[in-house]
């Protein structure tokens, strides 16, 4: 698997900037700032109920927030709708991927250009696609339901690429999967972030891996932000090290 990346100063793409989320009565999110920043891989950790997702559909415009803003290369997009952050940058790959299961490959692709309107470089883009992901272009014309679960993953991957995204959320990419293909998923993130310079934005639970291919990382601890720095430092860290990866690191 892909060691982590060394950290160094990038210009900020996103910043979640002191944001509250509630739903109901309940506060989901307090006073949440976080960043990433271009070329960044970012780690978003933290158990059950930590608002890791909350955080993640905040970024997408999936909630609002009662106080605070989003930034996106510092304009204020608090209010924007989904298909307008999509369509300035930010794509997503939701959790269990959620890929249309009746329709092919190829179409789930399409779908993912759709903010590009009639480019005429999608079907370059296609291409690329399936240079890319050689299993998924030898299913094109399959159904995308009857793909195993990692075959999904890479599908929900290149879905998202095809609208040409400058930041990618991804909500537990490695959900359901078997040892062997959280390897190949976390692979997959390294190389999507090195070759097309892509940042991406990752919930994860599990902690050791994601940060072992991260530049930075977060915990979220009941809706705060209780840690955060290098993705060495918090591999490093005791009480990362206790709450969420099982005692001291190997030497």
């Amino acid at each position: 698997m892909t060691e982590s990346p060394t950290t160094g100063q990038k210009a900020e793409l996103l910043r979640l900037d002191g944001v509250d989320v509630f739903y109901g009565e309940a506060q989901a999110l307090d006073g949440v700032t976080i960043s990433v920043g271009e070329g960044e891989i970012v780690s978003l950790l933290g158990g059950n109920a930590s608002g890791k997702s909350t955080t993640m559909k905040t970024v997408l415009g999936l909630v609002r927030p009662t106080r605070g803003r989003v930034l996106w290369r510092g304009e204020d997009i608090t209010g924007w709708s989904t298909a307008r952050r999509v369509a300035a940058g930010i794509a997503s790959v939701p959790e269990a991927r959620r890929v249309f299961p009746q329709m092919s490959v190829e179409d789930n692709l399409l779908v993912g250009a759709w903010s590009r309107g009639r480019d005429k470089q999608i079907q370059a883009d296609l291409a690329e696609q399936w240079q890319r992901f050689p299993r998924l272009r030898e299913r094109r014309h399959q159904a995308a339901g009857t793909l195993s679960g990692g075959e999904q993953q890479m599908l929900a991957f290149a879905r998202a690429c095809m609208s040409r995204p400058t930041l990618i959320c991804m909500d537990e990419p490695t959900m359901g999967l078997s040892p062997r293909l959280v390897d190949e998923v976390l692979d997959t993130i390294a190389m999507l972030n090195r070759e097309l310079g892509v940042a991406v934005l990752m919930v994860e639970q599990m902690a050791e891996l994601a940060l072992s291919i991260a530049h930075r990382g977060y915990v979220l601890t009941t809706g705060r932000l209780s840690l955060s720095g290098s993705a060495h430092d918090l591999l490093h860290d005791d009480a990362v090290q206790e709450a969420y990866l099982g005692g001291a690191p190997a030497l």
